[in-house]
């Protein structure tokens, strides 16, 4: 019995010292593991990072004046012109011709038509006649025709000037990155969400969502068309204090190459553009890119 104690206490060391190099392992491993995807908190609207805003940021000019100015009127139809008469042409003073002097009278003789001859011309005047009546008719058309519209385009601009001016209320205070709706409070800019107020989460869980969305919209840019949308990669990278990203890991492929070249490409464009973290600290993030989120 006492010979095997020495080999029984050196399996239970052994077996402790296993159970603590496990327990050693497991959290150092923990700790280099990613944690769960962050939550993603609603952000304000505008451009810029300002991932701490709480209201959207007024669209205008830094100092400008709340005005109310009435909108734009549409551009006036042209109006039509009643045509002004020819000024007459002044006649001439008659002129008295001097007395004709009496010359003898010979009557020509009557001219002798063939019934043909004469048909022709009761047919010529008949034709021409009905010429100028048609001529008539239509000058008198033509005349309608121009006072009609002329009435029309005086209605036009009566009911014109009747209809009241309408008033749009603008404020010119705000910035030029901000959005309609906004608050004038706000002089740093959104956060390129999409709510005219929010105010959930923390500093720092404002910055992963703020993070994670513009890895997401980078993503949109920088994806080629004609993708599958049910691609999906896991990704682990390194978010250091300065809010650079850093060991970039495919955990898992999508199984396209031109879908993991653009998570590669949008994780080098939101490289520290979001600013350093909160915490100052460094960690190592999993985010699944997706070539079509929930919810687009």
């Amino acid at each position: 019995m006492t010979d095997r104690t020495p080999a029984a206490l050196m399996t239970s060391l052994a077996l402790h010292a296993l159970v603590v190099a496990i327990v050693v392992l497991f959290t150092y491993s923990a700790s280099l593991r990613s944690k769960e995807v962050p939550k993603i908190f609603e952000l304000v609207r505008g451009e810029g990072t300002n991932y701490m805003a709480t209201e959207a940021p007024a669209l205008g000019t830094p100092g400008g004046l709340k005005l109310s100015v009435p909108a734009p009127t549409p551009p006036k139809p042209e109006s039509a012109v009643a045509p002004e008469p020819a000024p007459a042409k002044p006649e001439a003073s008659p002129v008295t011709p001097p007395p004709p002097t009496k010359a003898p009278v010979t009557k020509a003789p009557p001219v002798q038509r063939t019934p043909a001859q004469e048909i022709r011309r009761l047919l010529a005047n008949a034709d021409l006649r009905a010429k100028r009546s048609v001529a008539k008719q239509r000058d008198e058309e033509q005349k309608q025709l121009t006072k009609a519209e002329f009435d029309r385009v005086n209605k036009a601009k009566a009911a014109e000037k009747s209809a009241p001016t309408k008033i749009q209320k603008v404020d010119g205070e705000g910035i030029a990155k901000g959005v309609e709706g906004g608050s004038t409070a706000n002089k740093e800019g959104g956060a390129n969400g999409r709510a005219l107020t929010a105010a959930e989460g923390n500093r720092m869980e404002r910055y992963e969502s703020a993070l994670m969305a513009a890895l997401r919209r980078a993503l949109e840019q920088e994806k080629p068309p004609g993708l599958s949308e049910s691609l999906v990669a896991s990704v682990q990278f390194r978010v250091e204090a300065d809010g650079t990203l850093s060991n970039v890991h495919f955990a898992k492929g999508s199984g396209s190459a031109e879908f993991d070249n653009a998570v590669r490409a949008a994780i080098r464009r939101v490289s520290g553009s979001i600013g350093a973290r909160p915490d100052g600290k460094s960690e190592v993030v999993e985010l699944d890119f997706r070539a079509k989120e929930d919810g687009e």
